[in-house]
Parts: C-alpha cells; sequence; structure tokens
C-alpha cells in the first residue's frame, strides 16, 4: 500500500511560501471586493481602497433583489444540465480516444496525434459560422444539442488523457494483456484508476470552460427560459439592471459558486497519488 503524501516541510520552503502568498492574495483581491460590495447593504464605500475590502451594513439585499428580479434559478438549472452533460459526454470521448493514441499501435498514429495537436494552435471562434450553417440546417438551433455538441469532442482532453496513459508503466499493461485482459479491461479496470488526478483535471477545466462559456450559447439560443448563467446575466444586467454595481456583483458570486464548490469537492485528486492499482484486478481473470 502506498504511504499517503506528506507536505513537505523546511527551511527552503520559507521563500516559496513568501513568494505564492502575495501571488495568492493578489488573485484572491477581486473575488473579496466582489463578495464584500455583494453583502454591503451600504454600497457608498465600494469604490474607496481599503474600505471596500469590508462589508458595510452586512445584508442579504442585494442577492434577494437578483432572486426576485431575474429568473437566476432558471439560468442555474441551465448552465448545470449543459455544463453536466456535456463535461461527462466529452470525458467519455477523451478517455478511450486517449488510450488508444497512447497504447493501441494502429496506421497513421503519429499523423492523427500531430494533427489533433495542431489544431490546438486553431482559435475556437473560427468554428462558429460553420457550427452555426451546420446546425440551422438540421433544425437545432435554440436547442441545448446545439450549445452542447460542438464542445464534446475536445482536443485538449484527448491530448490530456493520451499523454496520462503514456506515463503508465508498460509491464503492468503487459502483464495483464498476458493474463488475458482485454484493451477495455485494461482502460476502466487498470490505467483508468491510476490516471484519477488527471481525469478530475480533465473534469473540472471540461466543466468550467462550459459553465463559463458565453458565446457560443449566445448566438445559438434565443429564448430566454433556456439561457445559460453566463448570458442570461449579461442580457439582463446590461439592460434594466445596469445601474446596480451591487446587484452585478450579488449574480457574480451566484454565477461563481458552484464552480468553487466543484473544486472544492474534487481537490483531493490533485493533492493524493492514485493507488498502485493491480494488474489482476480485472473482471474475467484468475
Amino acid at each position: 500500500m502506498p504511504k499517503p503524501h506528506r507536505l513537505a516541510t523546511g527551511p527552503l520552503l520559507w521563500p516559496r511560501y513568501a513568494l505564492l502568498l502575495p501571488i495568492a492574495l493578489l488573485l484572491c483581491l477581486p473575488l473579496a471586493w466582489t463578495l464584500s460590495v455583494a453583502i454591503s447593504g451600504d454600497p457608498s464605500q465600494m469604490w474607496l481602497f481599503p474600505q471596500a475590502l469590508l462589508p458595510h451594513e452586512p445584508s442579504p439585499m442585494w442577492f434577494e433583489r437578483v432572486a426576485a428580479e431575474i429568473p437566476i434559478g432558471r439560468y442555474l438549472l441551465n448552465s448545470l444540465g449543459i455544463a453536466v452533460t456535456g463535461t461527462l459526454a466529452s470525458a467519455l470521448l477523451a478517455i478511450p480516444c486517449g488510450y488508444a493514441l497512447s497504447q493501441i499501435p494502429f496506421r497513421g498514429q503519429g499523423a492523427l496525434t500531430a494533427l489533433l495537436v495542431l489544431t490546438l494552435m486553431l482559435p475556437g471562434e473560427l468554428a462558429i459560422i460553420p457550427n452555426f450553417l451546420t446546425f440551422s440546417r438540421v433544425g437545432l438551433l435554440d436547442s441545448y444539442l446545439a450549445v452542447i455538441l460542438p464542445g464534446v469532442a475536445t482536443t485538449f482532453g484527448v491530448f490530456m488523457m493520451r499523454q496520462a496513459f503514456q506515463d503508465l508503466p508498460q509491464d503492468m499493461l503487459d502483464a495483464a494483456r498476458v493474463d488475458g485482459a482485454s484493451e477495455w479491461q485494461l482502460l476502466w479496470r487498470i490505467a483508468l484508476p491510476q490516471c484519477r488526478p488527471m481525469v478530475a483535471a480533465l473534469v473540472i477545466f471540461v466543466f468550467v470552460q462550459n459553465w463559463n462559456d458565453y458565446l457560443w450559447p449566445a448566438v445559438v439560443l434565443k429564448s430566454r427560459e433556456k439561457l445559460p448563467l453566463a448570458v442570461g446575466i449579461f442580457n439582463d444586467l446590461t439592460g434594466p439592471f445596469s445601474t446596480s454595481t451591487s446587484m452585478v456583483m450579488a449574480a457574480i458570486i451566484v454565477a461563481t459558486l458552484p464552480v468553487l464548490i466543484g473544486f472544492a469537492l474534487t481537490q483531493r485528486y490533485f493533492l493524493t497519488s492514485p493507488g498502485n492499482a493491480d494488474a489482476r484486478d480485472y473482471s474475467g481473470t484468475n
């Protein structure tokens, strides 16, 4: 059994912490200011520093206004459905594709891998017009399928999982093949448990991308009741509510919380090493 990971200590780590602490504080400063403004009943200090970092007359009034004047619950459900469905579909496609590119030799494997890497250099905006015309022809505009399908085949995810599977001990996989394991058994019973941190990273990256995506959903969705959170909040808060900075900040906090909660629930996969899988731990073998 692998030993639990212990946080390294020593005098050489103090310079690192001294450097990382101000960077962390600088990165957290916008979120701290946003939260302070959102829970301040008195917004008169929001543009004064450092007073704005502390809430004045704390009150949930701006969150109550967001809930009362914007269909925030509907937007949240729409974003959650799009993000979860898109993330699961992307992971289920990227994992076997990455495994095939790294562990199953076939003709043209190197050329295909190089082509995938080249597509990473292309901006995603290039696909907007072709995708829009395609979904328009098949009658899928203003539908969730039109939002989700273009992002399912993610080159980034395939390449990430390929690199993860390439680092696996080849002797372990070869031993399982000798015992009669199929490639599917190798993937799901041996390779995948070894790459849990990378899978968790892929899930978080894809989820955040789907959750924060604005441009493509704004192009294909027209019905207000189908809009995800990023598009719905922007449309509403650049309209009649654009003069209320506190209300805008409260809406931003509501939009950010699900991502922070998701990361908090999955961060252990980044901080711990997965256990060593037994080469015989698959169904159908002795």
